[in-house]
């Protein structure tokens, strides 16, 4: 099934009307049973995030589902030989504490036969660990607290 452009559009739209929803098992009816995502950030050490399979992935986003509510909408969408590029806008509240993050990420998606079968996200890493470190209380590393490096 060769996918075009709104197909594909579609297909990852519906996958975040469903997360918005908090529908973890409707998100995931758009993704194929071998799916891999992969995140630059959300690693037990902070660094990337790796899982492979569609029972992986749901045991670790209805995980995320428990704590927080989210809402999240592709504002850019472009497909080129099967792979999909879009800039998404998200919110995200802790349901305890009320601490909200707001922000964009990428999102690169790769699709056959109809649904998604890789997913890479590309976060604002330092934001997102400053997030959780609100919500767990957990003190920064001195390695987050040095100053970045002149470019």
């Amino acid at each position: 099934m060769i996918l075009d452009e709104l197909g594909a559009r579609e297909i990852l739209d519906a996958a975040h009307v469903a997360w918005s929803q908090g529908d973890v098992d409707g998100m995931l009816r758009n993704y194929d049973q071998d799916v891999v995502y992969w995140c630059n950030a959300g690693g037990p050490d902070g660094g990337p995030l790796t899982i492979v399979g569609k029972a992986a992935l749901s045991e670790f986003l209805k995980a995320a589902r428990s704590v927080t509510e989210s809402v999240c909408v592709s504002e850019y969408f472009r497909l080129i030989d099967g792979v999909g590029r879009a800039k998404v806008e998200a919110y995200i509240r802790h349901k305890t504490t009320g601490h909200t993050l707001n922000g964009s990420f990428r999102q690169v998606v790769t699709f056959r036969d109809g649904k998604i079968v890789r997913v890479e996200e590309f976060h604002d890493a330092a934001k997102i660990a400053a997030f959780w470190r609100l919500i767990t209380g957990e003190p920064a590393t001195a390695e987050e607290n040095e100053p970045a490096a002149d470019l």
